[in-house]
């Protein structure tokens, strides 16, 4: 490649918030941008600002270091960031997740002001508003963006040939082989990674997993991850039903762990398994983790709801079954467990998939070209954001009109005088 195609992607190698603060997707999906853009001849640089007031600098700092073609971003906040440094260079934006959809499920209360919420639809507009072509990890994401842009005024006559929008799923990466627990102990190991987001279903897991154990005595559970900011509740009560069950030897619970330690836990796994709330979420979401199995042959257990538990089922990457159905999960489990010649079934169906439909290269094919030549969109805004960019007067008077509306007005001016404060106080500092 070209100098002149020497590309910035800003979002999260792992440097900046780390999994148990929430960042895990995003980590994952910068993993995977970057590796397509750097397997595609691109000459890749990555910035991973730190979500503090210094961040948008940070972008700054790179842009001004090196002469780039266009910027791609990850949503959510290393995304902002490099929206508000106000550059002109053509930009896709990856829309990971659908923002403002986990807002409602882990974010304020109903009986608060919706201050959190007020800031995601602020990020989601001011990403909406700049970006020049946008991607999302669901195909039901992008016809939920594509409606966004239409909403904004962004798509007009001018970009009426084209649809600046592509799904972009999470695909498999290269990875070692799972192996099962090793010895002749005959353990069947179910593992779970990541999250216990606000989504997540562990009622039904642990339900499922205490039936299963109940008629089979070689079934384990380990769960490798945790708790993340606004769902500890979901992680606090797993281990609350955990410490009275007749079973709890027979579970593992490490909390967050190292990449290598992650590995370990992977590479010795039967079975994983994710189970999902009905939600707006689940519907439009993705399920980074999934991948991640999928990536090492280990066999898929899910609730339906999310996309990619279709594709579990078309593919035959594992077992998809209702949600909120303990006895099905469960059912699922001993089936896997009693019968080898089914995982390996599962993971030769894998396999497939993995050479095919979720090769890297295949899925990332609308980013290298767009990238190849990037281009801005065509067209002016028409109408305004829902919500202002973050930190502008017309942000503000948002905020302060829900906390009036909420509250009263004693507590807008007590907000307004404590921001003031907090204001001033980080400009001393």
């Amino acid at each position: 490649m070209s100098k002149a195609h020497r590309i910035l992607l800003v979002g999260n190698d792992g440097s900046a918030a780390g999994a148990g603060q929430g960042g895990g997707a995003c980590i994952a999906r910068t993993k995977r941008f970057h590796a397509a853009l750097s397997m595609a001849g691109f000459d890749v640089d990555v910035c991973s600002p730190h979500g503090n007031r210094s961040s948008v600098c940070r972008v700054e700092r790179m842009l001004r270091k090196s002469s780039y073609a266009c910027i791609v971003a990850i949503s959510p906040h290393p995304a902002e960031h490099a929206v508000l440094t106000g550059t002109r260079l053509p930009m896709w934006i990856d829309i990971n997740g659908m923002h403002p959809a986990e807002i409602q499920l882990s974010g304020d209360s109903a009986e608060e002001p919706r201050l959190e919420m007020i800031r995601i639809l602020s990020l989601q507009n001011t990403l909406l508003s700049r970006g020049d072509f946008f991607s999302t990890p669901s195909i039901r994401q992008t016809y939920a963006v594509l409606g966004e842009l239409y909403l904004l005024g962004r798509l007009d006559s001018g970009s009426r040939t084209r649809i600046p929008v592509r799904a972009i799923p999470h695909c498999a990466v290269s990875a070692p082989i799972s192996t099962g627990p090793t010895g002749d102990t005959g353990e069947f190991s179910i593992i779970s990674t990541g999250s216990f987001n606000s989504w997540f279903d562990g009622n039904t897991l642990f339900s499922a997993l205490e039936y299963a154990m109940e008629r089979n005595p070689n079934i384990t559970f380990t769960a490798a991850g945790g708790s993340v900011p606004f769902a500890r509740e979901q992680y606090d009560s797993f281990l609350e039903r955990l410490s009275r069950s007749s079973y709890k030897d027979r579970f593992r619970i490490t909390g967050w762990v190292s990449a290598e330690e992650l590995e370990e836990i992977q590479k010795r796994a039967s079975a994983a398994v994710y189970t999902d709330f009905l939600s707006g979420e689940t519907l439009l979401g993705a399920r980074t983790r999934v991948l991640d199995w999928v990536s090492r042959g280990i066999p898929v257990v899910c609730t339906t709801g999310a996309e990619i538990s279709e594709t579990v089922k078309a593919h035959g990457l594992g077992i998809a079954v209702p949600p909120e159905s303990p006895e099905t999960l469960g059912e699922a489990f001993l089936e896997l467990a009693d019968d080898a010649s089914a995982t390996e079934r599962i993971r030769l169906s894998q396999e497939r998939w993995r050479q095919g439909e979720g090769n890297i290269k295949q899925v990332f094919k609308p980013l290298i070209e767009w990238c190849t030549d990037p281009v801005r969109l065509p067209g002016k805004q028409l109408c305004s954001p829902t919500v202002a960019k973050v930190s502008s007067a017309a942000y503000r008077k948002k905020i302060l009109d829900e906390i009036r509306n909420v509250d009263g007005s004693g507590q807008a001016i007590k907000f307004l005088w404590r921001s003031t404060v907090e204001k001033f106080r980080k400009q001393k500092t």
